[in-house]
């Protein structure tokens, strides 16, 4: 049970604000291996390298739910990650794809009144709104408008994470996470490897010209920000609320802003900057007004790709 008015520990502070920084920094070095490789490729890799760390962990699926256990792994893994590959391999800028990456905590609360019939209240319904009317006005610059399609795909895999974990919420809170990992791990690597081999091509060739850093960044993806960032976030969501620790999280598009344009030398227009400070006050205001909700252990994060 968490406890409301329980000050952050030290130690617990500093797990999560290296959250915000290890997927804020993923986001980037994710974007660098789409560079270098087939979308789907590179997630199907991250994947299996999940896989091989957390295989012992798996254990058999809930009992009586497996239909709903399955699209659960179906829209949290490979539909998610293949969708938001794509997208950000598609995009010449990073900042409006890592503010359209917010959106599946709206996405989540429009499921869950749809799916579970679940009361919103007007806080929450104004987060929602807030969220997407920033992410569509920075169309109004017209260097995203002319990535519109990746943005949209981008936006769609966050609202397929959203559903996602509206899922997760159906199930109940009987899930192990690691064994919920490894099996998304077990349904993503497959699938993306079957999809890569069938819809795209010139692996060898990618694999051979990529550098050694590609796959330092892809193991960091898999190891860093799915796996230990995991563990991080389960153990401070036994202590502390959703609520609380969501706030902290926005400093990941901060960080990955920062990164895109020192990095990526990716321009950031004032445009862009407004819609992304109007997309974020909405996911913080869903954020706050999720205080009924248990929280429920984190399956993967959406925050990377």
């Amino acid at each position: 049970m968490t406890t409301p008015s329980r000050a952050f520990a030290p130690l617990d502070l500093a797990m999560l604000l290296s959250i915000a920084l290890i997927w804020g920094v993923n986001n980037i070095l994710a974007k660098l291996a789409l560079d270098a490789l087939p979308a789907m490729m590179m997630a199907a890799t991250r994947f299996a390298i999940v896989l091989v760390a957390l295989i012992w962990w798996i254990k058999p699926p809930p009992k009586g739910q497996l239909p709903l256990f399955l699209a659960m792994l179906a829209f949290i893994g490979p539909v998610h990650f293949a969708i938001q590959s794509i997208g950000l391999k598609m995009a010449t800028d990073m900042p409006p794809m890592i503010v359209a990456m917010q959106l599946w905590a709206p996405a989540s609360v429009v499921f869950a009144a749809l799916l579970l019939g679940e009361r919103v209240s007007g806080l929450r319904w104004a987060g929602v709104g807030l969220a997407f009317l920033g992410a569509v006005s920075m169309n109004f610059d017209p260097a995203v408008f002319a990535q519109g399609w990746p943005l949209f795909l981008v936006g769609l895999a966050s609202a397929a994470y959203g559903f996602g974990t509206v899922l997760v919420r159906k199930l109940g809170g009987g899930l192990d996470p690691w064994a919920t990992q490894a099996w998304i791990a077990l349904a993503a690597a497959p699938t993306l490897s079957a999809a890569s081999i069938t819809f795209e091509r010139g692996h060898i060739e990618a694999a051979q010209q990529a550098h050694w850093s590609i796959w330092a960044f892809i193991i960091f993806g898999a190891i860093v920000s799915s796996i230990v960032a995991n563990a991080f976030m389960f153990k401070l969501l036994q202590k502390y609320e959703v609520s609380r620790t969501t706030p902290y999280l926005l400093l990941t598009p901060v960080i990955s802003f920062a990164l895109a344009a020192i990095i990526l030398g990716d321009r950031i227009s004032v445009q862009i900057l407004i819609g992304a400070a109007v997309t974020l006050s909405g996911v913080a205001l869903v954020a706050l007004a999720e205080r009924r909700f248990k929280p429920i252990a984190p399956a993967q994060t959406p925050d990377s790709a």
